[in-house]
């Protein structure tokens, strides 16, 4: 009862290959097979193996397998086709569009919406078709909460996956849809400058806190005129540099500071910055982000005026 396939099989394959039912109870039964969907299976220790994604991308090909031709992949199966970030987006069950009136349908493992998907709204990506970036985009931000919506805005933008003025034609397109009010506030933050999904967070939570808003995305320049620092958070006003730290996926890892970054931070401070720094951890207080800030106004108020310069990136 050996299943030398590393990938997803069919029910069928597995058949054709010399297995019989009674082998896939048993290997079901036994832990050795994981069942992706009726009458498709992967080997567990495979399985074990492959990011949410990964796993989501699977599912999504099984149930295609037994779709109508006029489906489409839309809303999160989209976007994990497409490659995007997806912080704190379900992922448990796989969307599609279906190009006509339809009333939508939410399974176990699959939504279905029925809406219009002109040409200019369709793509292929690995042979399926599935809805365009920003239509995707749009899509998603109808139906998720602002920061996810967002985060995965900012990652089409910033990887060139879209631009803000397809994001401005999809609105359009979508003006009399369900949820285009919430699309709208949403593609209204998205940006390219945002490095991660912290970033992003980070910008729409100091948009909230009782704090004058930061500039975004500048470059600070030493009393020569020598590019010191790119530093997504200034408040030039107080005298204060704003840095959000991580790495990974999404950027929730923490950083481990190299000399090289310790070196360009000791000379924000020393022109007269004050630095203040935060993780993903600390995103979860806005109230302690809050008074971490409002304590770097302070020390900077006590403070000569930074030397120096800045100016926004270069577009």
């Amino acid at each position: 009862m050996d299943f030398e396939q590393t990938e997803m099989f069919s029910r069928v394959e597995a058949l054709a290959r010399g297995h019989t039912d009674d082998d896939l109870r048993r290997g079901r039964a036994s832990g050795l097979l994981v069942t992706v969907r009726r009458g498709y299976f992967i080997r567990a220790d495979v399985y074990r193996t492959l990011d949410p994604h990964r796993r989501h991308s699977m599912l999504a090909e099984a149930i295609y397998a037994e779709s109508s031709a006029d489906t489409v992949f839309s809303h999160v199966s989209a976007a994990v086709l497409h490659g995007m970030e997806t912080w704190d987006i379900p992922l448990d069950k796989v969307t599609f569009t279906i190009g006509r009136s339809y009333a939508g349908k939410r399974g176990r493992q699959r939504i279905l919406h029925g809406t219009p998907v002109p040409e200019g709204d369709l793509t292929v990506k690995d042979g399926f078709p599935v809805t365009t970036p920003a239509r995707t985009i749009v899509d998603l931000a109808r139906s998720l909460p602002l920061e996810p919506a967002v985060c995965i805005g900012d990652y089409a933008l910033r990887t060139g996956l879209t631009t803000q003025d397809e994001l401005s034609h999809a609105l359009g397109d979508a003006r009399t849809r369900t949820g285009v009010a919430k699309a709208r506030q949403a593609v209204s933050f998205m940006t390219a400058s945002s490095a991660s999904a912290g970033e992003s967070r980070s910008r729409m939570q100091l948009d909230t806190l009782p704090l004058p808003p930061p500039l975004l995305g500048r470059t600070l320049y030493d009393e020569f005129g020598v590019a010191l620092a790119s530093v997504p958070f200034l408040y030039p006003d107080h005298g204060v540099v704003g840095i959000y730290e991580g790495q990974g996926l999404y950027g929730s890892e923490a950083v481990v500071t190299d000399l090289q970054d310790k070196r360009i931070r000791n000379h924000m401070q020393d022109l007269g910055w004050v630095v203040v720094h935060w993780n993903w951890e600390d995103l979860s207080s806005p109230r302690e982000l809050t008074d971490r800030i409002a304590r770097a106004f302070l020390l900077a108020a006590n403070q000569h005026k930074p030397r120096g310069s800045f100016a926004a990136h270069p577009s």
